[in-house]
């Protein structure tokens, strides 16, 4: 890890720190609770049993979204391998992170196109939801089905042994969708949980897959090299490809904007826009920091920031709350819709992503698909994804972003011009590299160079 990022996710950690101590609670009361806990817990195995003994199915009586309905013909009239989408960390909690948007997108379009539908975990089996049917139906493995690992899996590791083994005795095959390996790679910005469960994903499901499918060249190399650093044996024969992540907005992502968004926009003051779940790879801190250097200095601008509260942001989302700007120049949307995601885009002077790191970068495209200029670190994947058509500043550095940030002003706004695929064309390119098993041999044909910022 080179010394700008271990020197930032030191002083992020020191906050945490800080905050937690500040956050103590009495001894005694922290005792009550920690046996509350214990009680509540063992209730709930109690029942949880008891109702396994009774046959009662308590995840069967949840109610799908619409986009995880299909027709049975779809399932069930398929001539050649079926392509099994894996939706359940989105069926049980979707929670609209990164992930979730790109599984919601890409299980539309594969539906849409009848060359794919969601499958999620429920009891132990898979199964799926018809349109015309109030429960979930088991799905019967058939020879030649393919098993997409689309979601963010490594939140139930421990229930998909059982499935993957029976994808393989009934003759099927499975390909993971690899987004990052920050879990493994910037372990110290992850809690326990989180970073434990992911190593277990990737070590136990994603070696023994039959393909990784990456949503970017440095994701693909950096498996590659994590891999072979480590000695990890993988599966014989597995295989790794990269498909490009998509960009639309539905014809309810355009509706007309809330008032808060509204009230936003029609500033005289210009706002830039950051958006993503608050995280540490992220930058918003470094980005806030370079928006107190401007107002400080007197510059009037805007700084909002779109996206839920993650992992190891506590003292972050306290010092969003309490600014002395919060609410005039300052704008945290924690529960923003994707209307008032695409209002912001289509407003804001640009888009800054401050990322030491990503796997692809998704603002980058949504923000070229809604004409915003974009800021970004000088990352390699920033480059990979965005070229020539976007700005960059040093990363973590929040002189230079204040710099790039100054410049945009004096400049009439101007999108990115980058190659855009909409959801429908990504959804596609995904299904060819799975139908032609069209994964490159890593021996023959490693992906390109992609440098790594934490070697």
């Amino acid at each position: 890890m080179k010394d700008p990022i271990r020197s930032y996710l030191l002083g992020q950690l020191y906050a945490e720190v800080c905050e937690r101590d500040r956050l103590a609670v009495d001894a005694r009361f922290k005792a009550i609770y920690d046996k509350t806990r214990e009680l509540y817990w063992t209730i709930s195995r109690f029942l949880r049993r008891g109702a396994k003994l009774v046959g009662w199915r308590g995840e069967r009586q949840k109610a799908p979204p619409s986009w995880m309905l299909v027709d049975e013909s779809i399932v069930c009239g398929a001539v050649r391998g079926r392509v099994l989408i894996d939706v359940t960390p989105t069926y049980r909690s979707d929670i609209g992170t990164g992930i979730q948007r790109v599984v919601r997108q890409v299980t539309e379009a594969a539906i849409g196109s009848g060359e794919g539908f969601p499958v999620m975990i429920v009891d132990g089996r898979l199964c799926f939801h018809s349109k015309g049917a109030g429960r979930p139906i088991p799905l019967d493995i058939r020879s030649g089905d393919t098993l997409l690992l689309l979601d963010a899996g490594w939140l139930y590791v421990s229930e998909y042994r059982s499935i993957i083994d029976l994808i393989y005795a009934s003759g099927g095959r499975i390909v993971a969708c690899l987004y990052d390996l920050f879990p493994v790679a910037y372990a110290a910005a992850f809690p326990a949980t989180l970073r434990n469960g992911f190593r277990r994903w990737f070590e136990d499901i994603v070696l023994s897959c039959d393909g990784v499918a990456a949503i970017s060249h440095c994701v693909a190399t950096e498996f590659e090299q994590y891999c072979q650093e480590r000695n990890l044996a993988r599966k014989q024969g597995q295989r790794i490809g990269v498909w490009t992540l998509g960009a639309d907005f539905t014809e309810a992502e355009t509706a007309n904007p809330t008032a808060r968004v509204r009230m936003i926009g029609d500033s005289s003051r210009f706002f830039f826009l950051s958006v993503g779940t608050l995280a540490p790879n992220k930058g918003q801190a470094l980005s806030l920091a370079a928006f107190e250097r401007l107002w400080a200095r007197g510059i009037d601008v805007a700084f909002v920031i779109v996206g839920r509260p993650g992992w190891n942001t506590a003292a972050l989302e306290r010092r969003l709350r309490e600014h002395v700007e919060h609410g005039r120049r300052l704008f945290w949307l924690s529960d923003a819709s994707d209307a008032e995601l695409r209002y912001l885009y289509r407003s804001a002077r640009a888009v800054i992503c401050a990322s030491y790191a990503e796997g692809f970068g998704l603002p980058l495209i949504e923000a070229a698909h809604a004409g915003a200029p974009v800021i970004a670190s000088d990352i390699e994947i920033f480059h990979e994804v965005g070229g020539d058509s976007i700005t960059y500043f040093n990363m973590l550095d929040p002189e230079s972003l204040g710099e790039r940030i100054v410049e945009t002003l004096a400049l009439e706004r101007r999108g990115s011009p980058l190659p855009l695929l909409s959801w429908k064309q990504s959804t596609q390119a995904l299904l060819r590299l799975l139908e032609n098993d069209a994964h490159q041999n890593p021996a023959a044909s490693p992906p390109e160079p992609c440098s790594r910022a934490h070697e």
